[in-house]
């Protein structure tokens, strides 16, 4: 069929003004979505390819692609077929391509080339949840928009080369281009997400270097890459820092089964790469929890607590860099080998072993990996009596330390030998506690403190547990007693008691942060960080704050240092979600908060987010469902009624969300949640008390300005308003105030 004849069929849709350009496998035409008056890219298949393809098929694979939502991925707007002529409509990005980019430069900056990698990762990795692989990852199917990347072309790769076969005798007819082909691709093997990852690795190469990783004919570079190891960024740049340039590596290796398992993992590593330590040298280790081999199952907390004290022995030394608990414990069971939990984690050394008590007996197995090489570098048994158990922490550690090569300061060697309770019956009790507070087993854990407290003493690490169920109750909403007062009491006697020890000075910042203070909550959250870099619920509440105070750069900045460290936390990932809500890139948020529910499934507060999110990217069917999910899950947690009630205005059910509003008792609420029923309000058209609560929560520390002024889309019927503009102009006074 000729364009004009192609033309003339569409016309009543698509008005085609001009060609673009031409690939391997299409041609594509600038047009005009006449229903819709806007700018869209028309790709036109090759006759050949076309009637190989097949109208059926090719729809079945358009359908497919065109359920792929992501902000990092060019969505299909059309598709269809006209006398064998097979089409798809794209928006039309007004930018440039990643080819035209590094055609002008050359080479890009380091920051640069991974902000555009990992994005595209991101992308990646969405589609591949979904099932999809797009086999032909290049610079010119990436977009460069507003400065971010935007993956193009996932339209029909898989039907073509499952159609016509690999085809690599031709450089315009191979699917897949040759100088970013996976090696699986060269030898027709089948593919999964690690090809992609390849041909990314190898565009990250170009965008690091100004160089394609092999060179010469096309069938020389495919030759390449399956016969020679994958080249060095940093034999070209020495700029590059050997762990970035250790971790691209790992994506253009020759082998599928010696990369990455998915595109998620590596932007993780890549994330943590570029400080200069090579992933191959660092000091970076994780403790996988100690399995419980003792004959009463029970007994499952005090393998655990073991595992954490010795988290905790070596966090305590600065040459190491120690995997937090929360990530740790995600690990609890896991059938991953070593290899693999390094690469996730970007850490070298492995830290395994096991505990089996029966009575007073104790016998302790430990044995530390190299990840890199899956071999043994230390290993040792202890056997003994429980009596013995802090000789055996402290001798673990020790050897660990010596294992490493590590040089301990007097202060750290003088930490690892201190033991904060010296009692072994309280020190059990205090494990045991400890689990019952984590899982909000309240009574159960303040009864077994009392207990340690009656053998050992009002100690510091007792006192601290103490307070943090205080501080659970003022979460769970609970105003008798006062709870918040005696946190902050109990804080400040923390601190005079043991300066040199986090308790008091993170206590110290959950307090703060509840009053609404949150400078003073960053400023105890950076002294408790600075004693203890592996607190992460520091880091997380420290990375709220600076949100809350409308300082997203801060808060990103926070979220990097929590994600390193505590790579698998689903608040992690809620932190780095919700970051991208205050700079008004909402929607990127939605992958990051939807790995943390992966991560753990029943978290509530992720759910609530996720629907949030959703709500913001305009995607209210889905984030109707995370509704659904939170009453059925949480129905009297005023989060709950918060979110049911935006989406029961956004769809036009205003009656119905003043309702749910109506259940909520917001007078105990702190500033972040009084905001959101804000939002809630001003959308189901109370703005009066929408302007009540907004002005409250500005007061009552959370004032991020910009996301008022600007970002946040349910604000909207408030915008413009003499009081909104009074509690706006507020809001930024109160972050001129900010000083940390």
């Amino acid at each position: 069929m000729s364009l004009g004849v192609f033309t003339a069929a569409l016309s009543d849709r698509y008005r085609i003004e001009r060609e673009l350009g031409q690939g391997g496998m299409a041609t594509v035409y600038l047009a005009h979505d006449i229903k819709h008056d806007r700018r869209v890219a028309v790709k036109v298949l090759r006759d050949d390819l076309a009637a190989e393809i097949g109208a059926e098929r090719f729809l079945a694979e358009i359908r497919t692609t065109a359920n792929l939502q992501h902000p990092h991925i060019l969505p299909l707007h059309d598709s269809g077929a006209v006398d064998g002529v097979l089409y798809y409509v794209m928006p039309f990005i007004d930018g440039e391509t990643l080819r035209d980019r590094i055609a002008r430069e050359g080479k890009l900056s380091i920051a640069d080339a991974l902000a555009i990698t990992r994005e595209v990762a991101d992308a990646l990795d969405c589609a591949h949840r979904a099932g999809v692989i797009h086999r032909d990852i290049k610079p010119e199917n990436i977009l460069l928009s507003q400065g971010h990347a935007i993956v193009a072309d996932f339209g029909i790769a898989r039907a073509a080369a499952e159609t016509t076969g690999p085809r690599l005798t031709q450089v315009g007819q191979t699917i897949g281009t040759p100088a970013y082909l996976s090696p699986e691709q060269v030898t027709d093997e089948p593919l999964d997400a690690r090809s992609d990852l390849y041909s990314l690795g190898c565009v990250l190469y170009e965008c690091l270097t100004g160089e394609l990783p092999f060179k010469g004919s096309a069938m020389a570079m495919l030759a390449q890459r399956v016969t020679s190891p994958p080249p060095s960024a940093r034999s070209k740049r020495n700029e590059i820092p050997a762990a970035l340039d250790a971790v691209l590596l790992t994506a253009m290796t020759t082998k599928a089964a010696n990369r990455p398992t998915s595109c998620g993992e590596w932007a993780r590593a890549l994330a943590t790469s570029a400080s200069g330590e090579t992933v191959a040298t660092r000091r970076g280790i994780v403790v996988l929890p100690f399995a419980n081999h003792s004959p009463d199952p029970e007994n499952e907390y005090f393998s655990d607590g073991l595992t954490e004290e010795l988290i905790s022995d070596l966090a305590g030394i600065k040459s190491l860099q120690v995997i937090s608990r929360t990530s740790a414990m995600q690990l609890k069971g896991t059938t991953k080998d070593v290899r693999t939990i390094g690469r996730e984690l970007g850490v070298r050394y492995v830290l395994e072993g096991s505990v089996r008590r029966a009575g007073s007996s104790l016998r302790i197995t430990a044995q530390l990996i190299d990840a890199a090489t899956d071999a043994q570098v230390w290993g040792d048994k202890y056997g003994g009596t429980i009596d013995d158990v802090f000789e055996v922490q402290e001798r673990v550690s020790r050897e660990i330390v010596k294992a490493l090569g590590v040089t301990l300061t007097s202060d750290e060697d003088r930490r690892l030998a201190h033991r904060s309770i010296a009692n072994v019956r309280a020190f059990e009790l205090f494990l045991q506690a400890r689990q019952a507070m984590q899982r909000y087993q309240l009574d159960r854990g303040n009864a077994l403190l009392d207990q340690a407290i009656a053998l050992e003493g009002e100690v510091p690490v007792l006192r601290a547990l103490r307070a943090y169920g205080w501080f659970a109750l003022v979460r769970m909403g609970e105003k008798r007693d006062d709870p918040l007062s005696r946190v902050e009491a109990e804080a400040r006697a923390l601190i005079a008691k043991a300066p040199d020890a986090p308790y008091g000075y993170a206590l110290q910042g959950f307090a703060a942060y509840e009053r609404g203070e949150l400078a003073a909550a960053v400023r105890a959250f950076k002294a408790a960080e600075a004693l203890d870099p592996n607190d992460a619920d520091v880091l997380f509440q420290m990375g709220i704050s600076f949100q809350a105070a409308g300082r997203a750069k801060q808060a990103a900045a926070v979220s990097e240092r929590l994600m390193a460290r505590d790579p698998l936390s689903p608040f992690a990932e809620l932190l780095v979600g919700a970051t991208c809500w205050f700079t008004g890139q909402g929607a990127e948020g939605i992958e990051p908060i939807r790995r943390g529910i992966a991560l753990e499934p029943e978290s509530v507060i992720a759910h609530w987010a996720l629907g949030y999110n959703y709500a913001m990217a305009g995607m209210f069917a889905e984030a109707a469902a995370e509704a659904d999910w939170m009453q059925q899950r949480a129905p009297q947690l005023p989060y709950t009624a918060q979110l049911r009630a935006l989406v029961a205005a956004i769809e036009g059910r205003k009656e119905e969300a003043l309702t749910w509003l109506r259940q909520v008792d917001w007078t105990a609420l702190d500033a972040h949640h009084t905001f959101h029923l804000s939002e809630s309000f001003a959308m189901a058209g109370d703005t009066t008390r929408a302007l009540e609560l907004f002005e409250r929560a500005v007061e009552n520390g959370f004032y991020p300005h910009d996301f008022f002024a600007v970002h946040c889309p349910f604000l909207a019927p408030l915008r413009g308003s003499r009081e909104f503009e009074r509690i706006a102009a507020r809001a930024a006074e109160r972050m001129r105030e900010f000083e940390v």
